[in-house]
């Protein structure tokens, strides 16, 4: 990749500008968010932070409300600048130049510039459209053994698909990794998934490493905040890399106050569930039927991905272009409410008209 920026969901604000638009004219669907925003409990929280004092750079107090919410030792956590940083940590601190990292794919674009900055030799464990992008875990395992990768990531419920592999699946391959390796799951979107279940328990095989984005589920994308659980070595092998003040002040509160709001994910989970059935529905109508996803998002094939975008981004919607992880006919659609999903359909489908 070189030194090419990775390519994320979010609005731009000079392609806004460039369109004449402003971002409170556009609805986003390109970002993987809770649909309601954040909490009123949240928003008070950031409000009130301290503004003039300098952030615990060890956010020692958010770690120990969320070791004790997990029920395990503050040392197995690190709070992050939302995950992509402690991606990179764990990618400087766990790869050496020439060592192997797999990747199972199309992913999130954050995964291979990580591998390869540390000098790993990235591999691509990939899946079909055809087999609606389900990886053979057989196969993927067969891979890795053979590979003998330190680190593997895998994104479950995996962003752009919406694939939600279970606990049998991700056992079989941390089995794979075994003692050599390191294998870090990506959780970010599992709060917001259909069903989602709880993967702590892979720790107790030692080489799991798990990161939690509560950018996603709590809507807090603007302050930056995730989390890794792993042993204390993995831990402290991140944290030495990790630059002071990384986790701001309000940022901290957002998620101490987060932590005390389940009821606010509750209902977003409920108001996904339904815009999503609706938004599947009105889909097929039009012909695009979205690949089957467990998650907050839907991937669906358009043909020319980026016209399409284009021509939604000058109607006010914005939507994802896949090309970025190697889909270019595909576009992925965040779910937000039963009635901005029902504008989405109504503009894509005179775009497909071409009206």
């Amino acid at each position: 990749m070189g030194n090419a920026r990775t390519v994320h969901g979010g609005l731009d604000a000079a392609e806004l500008r460039s369109l004449g638009l402003r971002p409170e004219e556009v609805l986003d669907f390109s970002a993987n968010i809770n649909p309601l925003g954040p909490s009123p409990r949240v928003r008070q929280a950031v409000a009130e932070a301290d503004l003039s004092a300098y952030p615990d750079r060890d956010s020692l107090v958010l770690r120990e409300a969320l070791a004790a919410r997990l029920g395990i030792g503050a040392g197995n956590i690190l709070v992050g600048n939302g995950s992509t940083e402690l991606i990179h940590l764990l990618a400087r601190s766990r790869l050496r130049p020439g060592q192997r990292c797999a990747i199972f794919t199309p992913t999130f674009g954050e995964y291979e510039p990580a591998a390869t900055a540390a000098g790993a030799e990235v591999h691509e464990l990939p899946a079909s459209e055809a087999e609606h992008f389900r990886w053979s875990i057989d196969e993927a395992a067969d891979t890795i053994r053979d590979l003998r990768p330190a680190v593997v990531f895998l994104c479950n419920p995996n962003n752009p698909t919406g694939l939600y592999l279970d606990r049998d699946a991700l056992e079989q391959v941390a089995a794979a990794v075994g003692e050599h390796g390191l294998l870090v799951l990506d959780d970010a979107y599992a709060p917001l998934a259909d069903c989602p279940w709880e993967s702590l328990p892979l720790l107790g095989s030692g080489n799991v490493a798990i990161l939690r984005s509560m950018t996603k589920d709590h809507a807090l994308a603007g302050v930056r905040l995730g989390y890794l659980v792993a042993q204390p070595e993995v831990v402290e092998g991140a944290r030495g890399l990790q630059h002071a003040w990384s986790v701001n002040a309000p940022a901290q509160a957002a998620g101490l106050a987060a932590l005390d709001d389940d009821a606010h994910v509750d209902a977003a989970r409920a108001v996904i569930r339904e815009a999503k059935a609706q938004l599947c529905a009105d889909l097929d109508a039009l012909g695009l039927a979205p690949t089957p996803s467990a998650a907050n998002f839907v991937l669906v094939r358009v043909g020319d991905a980026a016209s399409v975008r284009s021509a939604l981004l000058r109607r006010g919607i914005a939507v994802r272009n896949c090309a970025s992880f190697g889909l270019p006919m595909h576009i992925r659609i965040a779910i937000r409410t039963t009635a901005d999903c029902a504008r989405l359909v109504e503009a894509l489908r005179e775009v497909l008209a071409g009206e």
